[in-house]
């Protein structure tokens, strides 16, 4: 006889992490029940319910389905938090206490303004060897860098960091929870700029930021 349902459920998304920045997320599962042969488990909530038709908005629409360690779920569309519920039977359908997760779903990039540029053409000569600007994003970001980029539309992982060696200042930063909206001023010397793109001619000079999700500005 066993009337008594499987223990200590729980559910992990993306390893507890605080963000998500795709929908597709992975959940781990666990009980301290072994073995868990012929054991089920139903998920449900803050998700699409097109991807997978066991898994959907409530649990009374979800399935029972076979139980694993590890489930990919899709969150729900839209930035927002999202919570995923989860319940275990045992072989001989005795249920589990009820068990949830919540995640943060940020896909949204951060947008990086900038002004008051002084200059458009230096060199390397003293007096004219430097140039500055600011710039802002429009929500809080952990982490910035200034690089020499082959387009406008380049990525953040393309391209060359501009050094500090000639005396450039604040072309990188990671401290961390830098305000939205308050300008950073950068200043860049002709020399960093010379050896992140050797050669005279049109440089296209590109700030990255990353937001607290781990969203790169585009």
């Amino acid at each position: 006889m066993d009337t008594t349902g499987p223990a200590s459920p729980s559910i992990s998304l993306d390893s507890g992490a605080e963000y998500a920045t795709a929908q597709l997320v992975t959940a781990t599962i666990g009980t301290t029940d072994s073995p868990t042969t012929g054991y089920q488990m139903k998920i449900w909530g803050d998700v699409d319910d097109t991807h997978n038709p066991s898994i959907q908005a409530t649990e009374g629409a979800s399935s029972w389905i076979s139980y694993s360690t590890s489930q990919q779920v899709k969150l729900s569309s839209g930035d927002g938090s999202k919570t995923v519920y989860l319940k275990i039977r045992d072989d001989v359908y005795n249920e589990s206490s009820q068990a949830s997760d919540t995640i943060i779903l940020d896909m949204t990039l951060p947008v990086v303004t900038v002004s008051n540029v002084s200059a458009t053409k230096i060199s390397k000569v003293a007096g004219k060897n430097s140039m500055t600007f600011q710039f802002s994003s429009d929500s809080i970001f952990d982490e910035y860098k200034v690089k020499v980029v082959a387009t406008s539309g380049a990525a953040h992982d393309t391209g060359t960091q501009i050094g500090t060696a000639g005396g450039s200042v604040n072309v990188s930063g990671s401290t961390g929870n830098y305000p939205s909206a308050t300008p950073i001023t950068v200043t860049i010397k002709g020399a960093d700029l010379e050896a992140a793109s050797g050669g005279d001619g049109a440089k296209i000079i590109k700030v990255f930021v990353k937001d607290d999700a781990g969203n790169w500005s585009a």
